[in-house]
């Protein structure tokens, strides 16, 4: 990351992953990247999803209305990449900010 260039959504999204994970003492075969899944790669439950979204809500400082993205048609979604996390943390910080 530049030096003086604030960090990019999935740039965050991603430290923030790896935090948590360490913070589990969980290991990782790989790093984590935009492509790396939740669920399938890094055997987060629910709760742990729940603790991410409450820790991108206090990185932000704002709610950022994560059942708009955890929940599809009155069911919650199997599975979710970085890169969706961050799309959609984007999205809603443009929306915040128009």
């Amino acid at each position: 990351m530049a030096m003086g260039k604030q960090e990019t959504a999935e740039q965050a999204v991603i430290r923030i992953v790896e935090d948590l994970v360490q913070d589990w003492d969980l290991s990782l075969k790989e790093d984590v990247g935009g492509g790396t899944m939740l669920v399938k790669d890094l055997t987060f439950a629910s709760v742990d999803i729940i603790q991410l979204a409450v820790a991108l809500e206090e990185h932000y400082g704002r709610k950022l209305g994560f059942q708009d993205l955890l929940m599809v048609d009155g069911s919650y979604v199997g599975d979710l990449s970085i890169v969706q996390i961050a799309n959609f943390v984007e999205a809603k910080l443009k929306r915040a900010a128009a």
